[in-house]
């Protein structure tokens, strides 16, 4: 038995590991119901590697809350032995609970590994509660003190510290390939094409001023091409050639591209991708952007550096009404959709638009005509882009720009909050009278 006092944490300490796991398993609680049970997206293996300890560590603080209740209660006749075998099956049947769920989930990848680290986390946890309860809890009262507890906050925001430069380096433009060349209305492969009109499109970058040579492009679509690089900085960038077509003839006011006639830099920028890289600082700027076609998707390639469908350094694009932009950077990968930035309703309808794009490594900034749009994409996005469980994710800018940043330090306070009052609650619960022998 153990008193009312220590009985009540515990009891806590149950809820509360319930109420997290139901948060972080079911996020963000989009279930779809389209008639079946979809079974077959049930998974054996964990999707990820990380995926079976952190599915124990949920657990333990469970298995641990539910151990001192089951024992409070004095409900187990059997003693120990059994308050653990009933712990380890209440884990395992609120882990496939959990997992049920997840069947109506899209963004969600229910596994059968995930509900057995579940059961195992639980009986972790029981073995965390057989030591307290053995007296080794009683050196907690012995060594948590104020100095240890502020020596641990200062240990734990150095660690923090550490984390969040990581992240930031994530965000740079370190792995950009300098041998992709510039695209204008397709992908290299030819089968992404977009649909519209451009005007003008200037690529560059602030890494000095003035800017060295070839740190800026400029092109001016008049004419049937091929058009030149007027930018008239120093050396010349890369003529941008008609890979297809043109099947239509082009005007003076700028450049109709489409299935059948794209264009592609004969040679690719190099020279800038360098500069771009060693800065960490691109933009670039597309004027009288005009659509063809408010339902292109795919997205459809407005302007691409890269190679391929899957290996690219930036990409504007359109998917459906939205400007879609993916950058590579270490944390987005080499196909940068890890995330995809959207901004809704740019391609609503076909009036030209003029667009800027500059990435300054954390900070993606995007107009669209007099429209600010941002999004800070470290150390929030990166760090929780490791949690989504596909190499796709989706977001969308139309709201705070240092939202995901604000969640994260939030995790980041919040955590050492838990901590500390763990401790503090461990402390509690071995104090005088909280503990008896138990069977």
């Amino acid at each position: 038995m153990i008193t009312k006092r220590a009985y009540r944490w515990f009891v806590a300490i149950t809820l509360a590991a319930l109420a997290l796991n139901a948060i972080l398993r079911l996020i963000p609680f989009d279930f779809v119901w389209d008639g079946h049970i979809p079974l077959e997206r049930i998974r054996w293996t964990p999707l990820t590697f990380f995926d079976i300890p952190s599915n124990i560590l949920l657990f333990l603080p469970l298995g641990f809350g539910l151990s001192g209740v089951l024992t409070g209660r004095n409900r187990a006749p059997g003693g120990a032995p059994d308050i653990g075998r009933r712990v380890l099956a209440i884990g395992l049947l609120l882990g496939l609970a959990l997992e049920a769920a997840q069947l109506f989930m899209p963004e969600r990848v229910p596994s059968v590994a995930d509900v057995i680290s579940n059961g195992a986390g639980a009986l972790l946890g029981y073995t965390f509660f057989r030591v307290w309860a053995t007296g080794v809890g009683q050196a907690l009262n012995r060594y948590v003190t104020p100095v240890n507890l502020l020596l641990g906050l200062v240990v734990y925001a150095l660690a923090a510290a550490l984390l969040t430069v990581y992240l930031i380096d994530r965000a740079r433009l370190a792995n950009w390939d300098t041998s992709f060349p510039l695209v204008v209305g397709n992908e290299t492969t030819g089968d992404r094409p977009w649909s519209g009109s451009m005007e003008s499109l200037q690529l560059g970058d602030r890494c000095n001023d003035p800017l060295p040579p070839n740190s800026s492009i400029y092109y001016e679509f008049s004419g049937d091409g091929p058009y030149e690089d007027s930018s008239r900085r120093g050396q010349e960038g890369p003529s941008l050639v008609w890979a297809e077509g043109p099947a239509t003839p082009q005007g003076d006011g700028g450049v109709t591209v489409g299935p059948g006639q794209w264009l592609i830099s004969h040679e690719p920028p190099s020279e800038f991708f360098i500069y771009a890289r060693s800065c960490n600082d691109i933009e670039i700027s597309a004027k009288g952007v005009s659509t063809s076609d408010a339902a292109q998707s795919g997205p459809a390639r407005i302007v691409s550096i890269s190679n391929g469908l899957r290996l690219r350094n930036i990409t504007l694009g359109q998917e459906g009404d939205a400007l879609s932009i993916r950058l590579r950077t270490p944390a987005a990968g080499d196909n940068g959709r890890k995330p995809e930035m959207l901004v809704p309703g740019v391609f609503a309808d076909q009036r030209p638009r003029d667009i800027y794009v500059r990435y300054s490594a954390p900070m993606l900034v995007v107009w669209v005509d007099k429209e600010l749009h941002s999004l800070s994409l470290a150390p929030g996005v990166v760090f929780f882009a490791n949690f989504k469980q596909t190499d796709h994710w989706l977001i969308t800018m139309d709201g705070s720009p240092h939202r995901y940043n604000i969640a994260y330090w939030a995790l980041v306070l919040g955590t050492a909050a838990a901590i500390v009052a763990a401790l503090i609650m461990a402390k509690r619960l071995c104090g005088p009278g909280a503990r008896q022998k138990l069977n």
